[in-house]
């Protein structure tokens, strides 16, 4: 692409305005270095890419990219054998911390979707994160040897143990010989104040200047005034000199480590830099995301054929809400001509294709319509604005024709040329007939051309050439301003007779001025007239049969209301039916014992006779029976009753009892709560029930004596992350809960207090909680928090 055209559609406003939503340096680095492409494969993956993950963070939240730095100098310095510093290493730590949590992210998602989801909707942001190979026990071995604070934790070593509480003996030998100097009344006179500090690494004491001779001591220094002198006393030289070995043998401990540190650091830098790449990919894929959620963009359809179909499209860079256009070029149209009056928009359209263009290309969504299209181009021309040259002493028109040859020279039928207020800058009759010829020339090389322009000429010329189009910005009259709607197949009028008439020039100016128009510029204006007064036509007829549509789909609901409602009467009257024919047959069979004892009791001759009737008469009942128990097993069955969210079931085939909390009517699948489990099951296999609550109360009973037995009534949430901290215990308490603890304990540690805050943000709004209390000292004071559950 063209750095010029890059520049004049402000696409790299675009670029940092992505780089923006980068959580990461690295991922920020790449986005300002992308560039637009013309290979069509990839451009397709990168949407989908972007759709991907742009679904994901609207299902489950941004990705946590926290903790992530820019480590690649490091790893580069370690993999020479250098000693990276505690905060280089203290920054792979977090970052392996960070990577940990990308993977946890994602691990979370797969475990609680369906298969077939993760393969339909994130199939592709699967495929980038297979080969994550977070380094956990590289993480574990630098918390062991750097504390919270970045500093060397005094277990990273037995010798470096060992040193420093030898450190911390010295130093209070030297600090009691001190106080015992500096209490003494021996010394009150010669110090200036009662205090130790340290001068050059050694305790020293404030001496007077006037008493240095009487003190026994070796000077360190002196005040700004030359009246306090800092003097070691004599006393404290030999443990002070001790104390400083000690400290160059802690250095040298220390390096040592972090040499130690650093030599595993450089043994996994590969697999470091492989993970820190996906994890640069993903935050390029997120920034655009983002990007796409907060300016409502889509994911266009490609195709290398020089179609563009824009729908609703609008300039992403417009500080007021943008007035959406349609677009179409291609197929039958290969050179689009934007006419209309000044401010109209019609630079706006211009540069709203280019920009939207480069931006498919470069593998983002765009601001419009989900269906839209953008064709593939390997070059894309723009000459838009006034870009006269004074150090070059170049004309308007110049600067124009310099650009327009270069053009001409180098497009073909694989690029977009834009061109703004084209043959501007000289006589308008010559500069119409120089457009003209300019658009055939390009319409001959099947470049894709749109232009800008005032000429009634290239209106002309667009409305009688083949695959030429016109277009215009639309204008309104009454209120003298642009509406800035693009439409496509209309000319636009100049419009100044009809605004010159409302600013109140006189009307016989405006005719004569009538008058003096060519035959030509009146023919045109007189196809611009028709034509507008056809696009009105067909829109008042387009409102109309909106309206129709309209009256159409109220009507058709109010059918399929009245359908439903007379479906749901006939039912009620078929059970009604049935439990009278049911009711018909037990009154039956009374009356038919009643009535054949009666016969038998009378006439014994004829016992043959009422014995077969009988027979007859108990089979007829009998077949009637089972219609109507059949019809009812239908029923039950819910054959021919629809199952509906809270009602109670069966599950047939694994013989469980539970309501139905979801139905998918696709697949014909429910969701079945059934007690603590969730089950998805077809509904032919599930039966309408009764389920008592007490059987609900016993699964519940023995869930909660099975979770007693594996859940602790403590847990340690130290070195957890914010967000990590207050997942894990919203879980557990959730869990605690369940299994019937009254009382739980937190351990997050003093420190800076962030995680406590974050313990007691989730206790505050969570459920189970009825009441929660700092620690007491023997509980573990500020350290733990203590929470009550209901």
């Amino acid at each position: 692409m063209k750095e010029h055209s890059l520049e004049v559609l402000e696409y790299y406003k675009i670029i940092n305005m992505t780089a923006e939503r980068a959580a990461t340096r690295v991922g920020k680095e790449i986005v300002e270095n992308l560039k637009p492409v013309n290979n069509e494969a990839y451009i397709k993956e990168k949407l989908a890419e972007v759709t991907a993950l742009k679904t994901m963070i609207t299902e489950f939240g941004k990705l946590p990219f926290g903790g992530i730095r820019d480590i690649r100098e490091s790893l580069k310095k370690a993999e020479k054998g250098s000693v990276l510093s505690t905060d280089k290493i203290n920054d792979i730590r977090n970052t392996l911390r960070g990577i940990k949590e990308i993977d946890k992210y994602f691990v979370k998602i797969k475990d609680e979707l369906d298969p077939r989801i993760i393969e339909r909707e994130y199939q592709l942001l699967y495929e980038i994160t297979a080969e994550l190979l977070p380094r956990e026990k590289l993480a574990r071995e630098i918390d062991r040897c750097i504390n919270d604070y970045g500093e060397i934790a005094d277990d990273a070593s037995s010798k470096l143990k060992s040193l420093r509480a030898k450190i911390d003996s010295i130093e209070n030998g030297i600090r009691d010989k001190l106080d015992s100097i500096i209490k003494s009344s021996k010394y009150q006179d010669m110090l200036q104040e009662s205090i130790v500090t340290k001068r050059e690494n050694r305790y020293v004491v404030p001496v007077k200047q006037e008493h240095r001779n009487k003190f026994d001591g070796i000077i360190h220094g002196q005040s700004a005034s030359g009246l306090t002198l800092f003097m070691e006393p004599m006393a404290v030289v030999r443990l002070n000199n001790q104390l400083r070995e000690v400290r160059a043998q802690e250095s040298a401990e220390i390096q040592r480590i972090l040499q130690v540190l650093s030599s595993k650091i450089a043994e996994q830098a590969e697999i470091i830099k492989k993970d820190l790449k996906i994890i640069s990919h993903l935050d390029v894929i997120s920034a655009s995301a983002r990007f796409s959620l907060d300016h409502d963009c889509n994911a266009p359809d490609i195709n290398q054929e020089g179609l563009i179909d824009l729908k609703e499209a609008r300039h992403p860079l417009l500080k007021e809400e943008p007035v959406p256009i349609d677009v179409q070029l291609g197929d039958q149209i290969s050179t689009l001509v934007i006419t209309g009056p000044n401010t109209g928009g019609k630079t706006v359209s211009l540069k709203t294709v280019g920009l939207l263009t480069l931006m498919a290309q470069t593998g983002m969504h765009i601001p419009a319509k989900a269906n839209s299209t953008i064709a593939v181009f390997k070059k894309v021309f723009a000459d838009i604005g006034d870009e006269q040259s004074i150090e070059q002493s170049l004309s308007t028109f110049s600067s124009h024709m310099t650009k327009i040859k270069e053009f001409l020279a180098e497009s073909d039928s694989n690029t977009l040329v834009l061109m703004d207020e084209l043959g501007v800058g000289t006589d308008p009759e010559e500069g119409a007939a120089l457009g003209i010829s300019i658009l055939e020339e390009l319409q001959q090389k099947g470049a894709v051309t749109i232009a800008t322009t005032h000429y009634s000429q290239l209106k002309s010329y667009a409305y009688g050439a083949d695959n030429v189009e016109n277009a215009s910005v639309e204008f309104d009259i009454e209120s003298l301003r642009p509406t800035y709607n693009l439409i496509m197949g209309v000319p636009g009028g100049s419009n100044a007779f009809e605004i010159a008439l409302r600013l109140g020039i006189p009307e016989g100016i405006i005719k004569r001025a009538r008058s003096l128009l060519t035959e030509e510029e009146i023919k045109v204006e007189d196809i611009i007239n028709e034509l507008n007064q056809e696009r009105k036509r067909y829109k008042r007829l387009r409102e109309e049969m909106e309206e129709y549509r309209r009256r159409e789909k109220e009507l058709k609901e109010k059918y399929e209301k009245m359908i439903a409602e007379q479906q749901q009467k006939h039912e009620e009257e078929m059970e009604k039916a049935r439990q009278k024919a049911e009711e018909l047959v037990v009154k039956t069979k009374k009356e038919t014992r009643r009535i054949i004892s009666s016969l038998k009791e009378k006439d014994y001759s004829k016992r043959s006779e009422v014995d077969r009737a009988q027979t007859e008469a108990n089979k007829d009942l009998k077949d009637l029976e089972n219609i109507l128990e059949k019809k009812n097993k239908a029923i039950d069955d819910g054959t021919e009753k629809d199952l509906v969210v809270g009602d109670q079931v069966r599950v047939n085939s694994i013989g469980r009892k539970g309501e139905i909390i979801s139905i998918d009517e696709e697949k014909a699948e429910a969701k079945i709560q059934a007690g603590i489990m969730k089950v998805t099951a077809s509904l032919s296999d599930l039966v309408k029930v009764d389920i008592p609550e007490s059987e609900e109360e016993e699964l519940l009973k023995k869930y909660r004596v099975q979770k007693s037995q594996h859940v602790s009534p403590k847990i340690d949430l130290r070195g957890e992350r914010y967000g990590a901290a207050q997942s894990q215990l919203d879980k557990y308490l959730d869990d605690a809960f369940l299994a019937g603890l009254n009382e739980v304990e937190i351990v997050h540690g003093k420190g800076t207090g962030a995680l406590r805050e974050a313990v007691e943000e989730i206790l505050e709004k969570n459920p189970h909680v009825s009441d929660f209390r700092l620690g007491r000292q023997r509980e573990g004071g500020t350290g733990v928090t203590i929470a009550k559950l209901n």
